[in-house]
């Protein structure tokens, strides 16, 4: 299926009451015989195999929150530009978090890479994208989004590391009016995939990212060592950039580094 542009409008295409992954679903669909088009969400009240990035689960309590995937087919995309796919949700999911918290909170949104959004320490939001390459092509995108939004029970475990729109505000939310608004900045930051919007899109991402130029603790998956870095950013390739105490620059690829 070839799209050659750089329009995206969202769409909800299914909505299943419970179902094991919209990802997995969506990924499915793509090999049928009449694949969904270009923008088509499919969205979901609850989910039982819902995961974030390797073999993290994603916890929502169903109905509380959103959880989508959307689908399309980024041909004008080349594979060393696969990085936007992340940062397109990314930004989208943070400007409406933004808009809808108060002032006082509202600066404390972050990009947690790669695709992670927190406000302050605690996530609010996950991203999970799943590409199927044709050459040097994208040939098909599923984007995976877990918004927040009314959660109020976590488990013990995530107390602190997690939060939630409600929580946050005080106040429940029109699912529907938050998922509309996500649907609004998907398709304006998927504006930016064209060539002459690709520094934009890496500049936004990039003045967002959390603990951008500062020091914290990260830990190499390969041995599990621990070592002290200042994020610099993030390399056209995706690539986490940091700078360790020796003053020399390394780059991370996705499980390759932990957070600590």
């Amino acid at each position: 299926m070839s799209t050659n542009n750089t329009t995206l409008f969202p769409k909800v295409a299914r909505h299943y009451g419970a179902v094991d992954s919209t990802n997995l679903r969506a990924i499915r669909a793509i090999g049928e015989e009449e694949p969904p088009r270009h923008g088509d969400v499919f969205l979901a009240d609850e989910q039982s195999a819902g995961r974030g990035q390797g073999s993290n689960a994603w916890f929502a309590s169903p109905g509380e929150n959103l959880s989508f995937s959307l689908i399309a087919y980024p041909d004008h995309l080349s594979v060393d530009q696969i990085f936007a796919l992340t940062q397109v949700p990314a930004l989208a999911i943070a400007a409406v978090v933004r808009e809808l918290l108060p002032p006082t909170l509202s600066p404390s949104v972050r990009l947690k890479w790669p695709n992670d959004i927190y406000v302050g320490d605690q996530k609010i939001a996950g991203i999970l994208v799943q590409n199927g390459l044709r050459g040097r092509t994208i040939a098909w995108t599923v984007i995976g989004v877990g918004l927040n939004v009314n959660e109020a029970d976590f488990p013990a475990e995530l107390t602190t590391t997690a939060t939630s729109l409600r929580l946050l505000t005080g106040t429940p939310f029109d699912k529907s009016a938050v998922l509309n608004k996500v649907f609004t900045q998907l398709g304006a930051w998927y504006t930016l995939t064209a060539p002459s919007g690709m520094p934009e899109l890496q500049r936004a991402y990039h003045v967002q990212l959390y603990r951008l130029d500062q020091p914290g603790r990260y830990q190499r998956t390969q041995d599990g060592s621990t070592f002290f870095a200042v994020l610099r950013g993030v390399a056209a390739d995706g690539r986490l950039r940091l700078e360790l105490a020796s003053g020399a620059e390394e780059h991370f690829a996705l499980r390759e580094v932990r957070f600590i």
